[in-house]
This record gives C-alpha cells, sequence and structure tokens, in this order.
C-alpha cells in the first residue's frame, strides 16, 4: 500500500493521516538498513540498527494504536456513512 491508494481508499482525513505517517515510518526502516550496509555486512545490520529498529517498530505499534481508535470511533459514530 501506498499514500496514494490511502487517498483513494475510503478513510477519514484523521484515519488516512495516521496510515500515511506509518507507511513512512516503514519507508525509514529500509533506507536506514540501505544506508548501514554501505558500511557493514549486511549480516550486521540489524545489530547496528538495533536502537533504532526498536524505536520506529516502537512508533509503528503506537501510530497503528491510534488508526485503530480513529477506526473505531468513526464506526462507533456510523449512521449510514461508509468512511472510516
Amino acid at each position: 500500500m501506498t499514500i496514494e491508494d490511502l487517498k483513494n481508499a475510503k478513510l477519514s482525513p484523521t484515519t488516512a493521516g495516521y496510515l500515511g505517517v506509518y507507511l513512512k515510518l516503514s519507508s525509514l526502516l529500509g533506507e536506514v538498513s540501505e544506508i548501514t550496509e554501505r558500511e557493514y555486512s549486511p549480516t550486521d545490520v540489524d545489530k547496528v540498527n538495533d536502537g533504532f529498529n526498536k524505536a520506529i517498530y516502537g512508533a509503528l505499534d503506537e501510530i497503528m494504536k491510534l488508526a485503530a481508535d480513529s477506526i473505531v470511533d468513526k464506526i462507533c459514530a456510523l449512521d449510514s456513512n461508509a468512511e472510516i
């Protein structure tokens, strides 16, 4: 899924925003790994990036909780509206 896909989904701006941030954070994991691979062997990348990876995974968990809360809030407030 890309940020462009989110624009076409029937999501509230809040939910789409949270999911957009999730995608950006996920992309950062790959970018940092690619940079680390310039100096370290592929087998050492996860070890070198351990602190960063833990921080990003924690942020991903939190942003997904916010997105889920947004979805639940929208579902609870629905009155035949198809946007979540």
